[in-house]
């Protein structure tokens, strides 16, 4: 029988930050992003949004123009800009005409800036929005027509001129025209999973910011199908670079430090039995991906027993023991040492707890208390110590029931002697008992294998 008394403890601290809230930083020179998607093209329905931080001058004659998305084409109705200009507001052109709001966001905040354009509706066909909030609308006096000569670029426009200064952030391009709730529900977060009518979704987020990120030139597109190009950029210091971004509640990182006993559930329900750096992700409260690093530490017990007769003596160090009788399932007054004396044929067990940990070791056989080494002469083993063959000799011709044991305890084989009996020959080396059993009484004999 082999009892298992275990005590599960886990030791976990865990640290969850906002992960990659990071943007980009336009020197207002050269920069810009580049990318293969070509847009939406014609007159259909369709909705810009973006972060911006900057403090660039952007009214005509004393500054320029920032430009935040553009595609199409440099002819009259055939690109589709979304840019700071008038006010140092947002504003929508299309070449040849546009919209414009009167709210400045030039103030080194952060500003959710949005523009949709919506051709099914005769009035208010463009809404511009400023931190969540309907602006601005009104019509276009130049029908929209957008090209496909320049696909959709961050940062310039299509004719290479009016460069943004300043920092963007969370990108997106919807084939739809998202409605006042829409923008007002999403604005203010990154999204998560799938969204109908996401053409494109640049959340920005890769690099160190301010760090050296010379390797890091792709901005990727959430909805996986047209990743950005950065152009011009140095990758390295607090311009040109990657930054820190808007702080939107998004997808989440965190690192988790574990202590476990024998093994660890995490809680995607993958158990491991090894201790190592291992990585999982769970949704998060916002709907997006937790990417959670758990170094794990899984703890053993030595439960290793050595025993010499009714000694059993735990191996482990800096440990507590309790000895248990196997038969009962219950643990021992008093024994408590790593040394436990049998005082009783039995079957015995320790439950060793080193820390939190504990583990309980495999049951040892007692066997032979109270049987007297008496000086009855009913024989002897020759040779002992033995190298070979060795045999039991008896006095007399009384029959006699020899029992040979290990020294854990453990019956190799019973039989009847009468006058000589050869002993097995091949056991390994060690301490065997061999028992004889008489009417006269009982006598126990040790038998050294070499």
């Amino acid at each position: 029988m082999n009892i298992r008394y275990s005590f599960f403890a886990v030791a976990l601290s865990c640290v969850t930050s906002v992960w990659g809230q990071n943007g980009l930083y336009f020197d207002g020179a050269d920069d810009y992003v580049s990318t293969t998607n070509s847009g939406i093209s014609g007159s259909g329905a369709r909705t810009v949004e973006a972060w911006v931080n900057t403090t660039a001058n952007c009214i005509p004659g004393s500054g320029i123009q920032q430009v935040i998305l553009d595609w199409g084409a440099s002819a009259t109705g055939a690109r589709f800009t979304f840019n700071l200009l008038w006010a140092n507001s947002v504003r929508l052109e299309v070449g040849g005409n546009g919209l414009s709001g009167t709210q400045a966001v030039n103030d080194g905040m952060w500003h959710h800036v949005a523009a949709v354009y919506n051709p099914n509706v005769s009035s208010n066909q463009v809404k511009l929005y400023i931190d969540g909030q309907l602006h601005v609308q009104g019509n276009l006096t130049v029908p929209v027509n957008t090209g496909a000569t320049v696909p959709v670029q961050i940062g310039k426009r299509v004719d290479g001129v009016n460069n943004f200064m300043g920092k963007i952030d969370e990108v997106r391009l919807w084939n739809t025209a998202r409605t006042d709730a829409e923008i007002l529900a999403n604005y203010n977060h990154e999204l998560c999973g799938p969204q109908t009518g996401l053409m494109a979704y640049y959340r920005l987020n890769q690099g160190t910011p301010n760090g050296s990120n010379s390797a890091v030139a792709t901005a990727m597109d959430e909805t996986g199908s047209y990743p950005g190009t950065l152009q011009n950029f140095t990758l390295n210091g607090l311009v040109s670079n990657w930054v820190q971004g808007a702080t939107l509640p998004g997808a989440t990182s965190g690192s988790a430090t574990v202590s476990a006993c024998r093994s660890y559930t995490d809680p995607t329900g993958t158990t491991h039995t090894q201790s190592g750096t291992y990585s999982y992700v769970l949704p998060n409260a916002t709907g997006c991906d937790s990417t959670v690093s758990l170094a794990l530490t899984i703890d053993t017990v030595d439960t290793r027993v050595i025993q010499n007769g009714i000694v059993l003596a735990a191996q482990a160090s800096a440990a507590t023991f309790q000895w248990l009788d196997c038969a009962t399932q219950t643990p021992i007054s008093g024994a408590t040492s790593s040394v436990y004396t049998a005082a009783a044929n039995g079957s015995y067990a320790v439950v060793v707890t080193d820390a939190n940990c504990s583990d309980t070791s495999a049951c040892f056989t007692v066997a032979g208390i109270g049987l007297a080494e008496r000086s009855l002469n009913f024989g002897r083993i020759s040779p002992n110590p033995s190298t070979g063959p060795a045999a039991l000799e008896l006095q007399g011709t009384v029959p006699v029931r020899a029992t040979l044991y290990t020294s854990q305890g453990q019956v190799l084989g019973s039989w009847t002697v009468r006058e000589r009996a050869e002993l097995p020959s091949n056991l390994a080396p060690g301490v065997y008992r061999l028992r004889l059993e008489a009417p006269e009484g009982a006598q126990v004999l040790s038998w050294i294998k070499l």
